[in-house]
């Protein structure tokens, strides 16, 4: 008996680790990056810090960027894609923004950006890098684009947030 549970244990234990050493699809990296960006807003609405940070922002470019060329990929690539995610980021931001001028009204606790939210994001920035530097055929990468905009779609994003997520999509996964 003792055997059979560590064969299934093993076997379960296999199954988690491929599972998580293969990249998500970009398109899924693209939504869960942006499903945080309520967060993100709430965060800093509490801490009337605004939605532009020119400093971090250049920092995360040149981080995600070194970290794609590391992977192989071309820099120009890299920098476009992640400046279209950071200005869908803060579309996303801004809307929320919109919708909660006096922030939320019932208790919700405020996640902290430098604890929770902003390793979450980075994580999600290497896996889309890893995501990137798959290679794909021309027809692949232009499916990879329809998929995008359709689960984009399907999350609830607006035309705004998600076209230059899209566009920096389209340009992170040009030859």
């Amino acid at each position: 008996m003792k055997s059979a549970s560590l064969s299934l244990l093993s076997c379960v234990l296999a199954l988690l680790l491929s599972a998580c050493s293969s990249p998500k699809p970009l398109p899924v990296l693209m939504v869960e990056r942006l499903n945080w960006m309520d967060e993100v807003a709430l965060a800093k609405q509490v801490k009337s810090l605004p939605i532009t940070d020119p400093v971090r922002e250049a920092e995360l470019l040149r981080t995600m960027t070194q970290r794609g060329v590391a992977a192989g990929l071309k820099e120009e690539n890299v920098r476009r894609f992640f400046t279209g995610q950071m200005q869908a980021a803060k579309v996303v931001q801004e809307e929320w923004l919109l919708q909660h001028p006096k922030g939320v009204t019932s208790y919700v606790m405020v996640p902290d950006l430098k604890l929770t939210v902003r390793p979450a994001l980075d994580a999600i920035g290497q896996k889309m890098i890893a995501s990137l530097a798959t290679p794909r055929s021309p027809a692949a990468a232009a499916a990879v684009l329809v998929e995008a905009g359709q689960r984009l779609a399907r999350a609830g994003f607006s035309k705004a947030a998600s076209q230059p997520a899209l566009e920096g999509l389209q340009a992170g996964l040009a030859p």
